[in-house]
Parts: structure tokens; sequence; C-alpha cells
């Protein structure tokens, strides 16, 4: 076998390779290039393989992003922090990270009043302190900013207040 009959047998392997792991779910060029590098393919044949799926527009990371930012807003509502962080370590460029979350993102903290509320109805009897705990954890681990976790406290809890009144 020829040297260069090798190396196509190498390229081959890894855009099937490649192309398997695409269909299972859409993944960033920095993600795919780690995975075939766990599977022991050549830098180099890595590197042609995502140019080359780059180039059919298999793998596209602002249209990744896009999708990925769309997807966690509709599946798990997440602050901004939390979805910047979860592109960063999926290896999305900095310029497009940027890009789909201004995009996509949407009004934080209407997002993480829905979800405050969505959550609050869930909690029943408890005692307010441990509903106050309870919220606050889950949306500082949602990623949600202090800023808007104040916002939303403020709004939700002056509603439940109200409610109180108008049911005695």
């Amino acid at each position: 076998m020829t040297e260069d009959t090798g190396r196509q047998e190498r390229l081959l392997k890894a855009k099937s390779d490649a192309m398997r792991l695409l269909s299972f779910r859409a993944r960033s060029s920095s993600e795919l290039a780690a995975r075939l590098r766990q599977k022991r393919h050549e830098a180099s044949v890595i590197q042609e393989t995502i140019e080359t799926l780059k180039r059919l527009g298999f793998i596209d990371d602002a249209k990744f992003a896009k999708l990925f930012v769309e997807s966690r807003a509709n599946s798990r509502p997440s602050g901004r922090r939390l979805v910047e962080t979860e592109l960063r370590r999926k290896g999305v460029p900095e310029t497009e990270i940027a890009k789909a979350v201004s995009e996509g993102a949407g009004n934080e903290k209407e997002t993480a009043l829905a979800l405050a509320r969505s959550r609050l109805s869930k909690m029943g009897a408890l005692p307010l302190l441990k509903k106050k705990t309870r919220l606050f954890g889950l949306l500082k681990r949602r990623g949600f900013r202090s800023d808007v976790i104040s916002a939303v406290f403020a709004q939700v809890f002056k509603e439940m207040t109200e409610e109180d009144t108008t049911d005695s």
C-alpha cells in the first residue's frame, strides 16, 4: 500500500467517524476535533477533515452557537453567563458566542421571572424562607446574575404578598 493510499484511507475513516458523531447531534469544530483525537486520528487528518466538513456546511460554529442558545432557552432556561460558559467549554470562538447570545438570549429578567414563577407554583406550603433559599439557589446555578435575581425576587414575592391580601 502506498503512502497516499494509506492517507486517503485514514481521511476516509476520520470523515466517517466525524459524520457518525454529527448524526447524533450538532457539534462545534473544536468539540469534533477533540472527539477525533480521542479516536486517535492524526492531527493533520483531523485538520483536513474539519476543513472539508466546514466547506461542505456540516460544521458551522456560528450556526451551532445560535442553535445551542435557542435550545437552551426552550429546554432549560439559563442565564447569559451559564450559556456563555457552556459554549466556551464546547470550544466556540468568543466572537460567535457574543453574537449568538446577544441575538438569541432574549430578556434575561423575563426568562428568570418565568422560571421563578413556575418553580414557586410547585413549592406549595413550604415556609417562605425555604422557598427563597431554594429559588435563589436554582437561579444562581442556572447562571443568572445577582441583580437579575434581586429584581425577580422583588417582583415575585411582591406578587405573592398581593395574592395573600386579596385572598383574605
